[in-house]
């Protein structure tokens, strides 16, 4: 996937920072509601509480043994 060389440094829309990348100029507010508009759609990667794994069981799809692990 190439990048366009006139679209913003992905990690400026970094949700931890991105209002202080707003404040400073480094990107405007519109330029953020694209990068959001932009963005894949992962709901179907979404699971529900009730999926979610038992505390001290191995991690889904890895084969690996949690460190609790008995």
């Amino acid at each position: 996937m190439t990048r366009d060389e006139d679209a913003p440094d992905p990690s400026l829309f970094d949700r931890r920072i991105v209002e202080r990348n707003i404040k400073r100029g480094l990107v405007t507010r519109k330029d953020y509601e694209k990068f959001l508009k932009s963005l894949p759609d992962a709901s179907d990667k979404m699971r529900s509480p009730d999926e979610a794994p038992e505390p001290g069981s191995s991690s889904p799809g890895t084969g690996t043994p949690s460190p609790h692990a008995a």
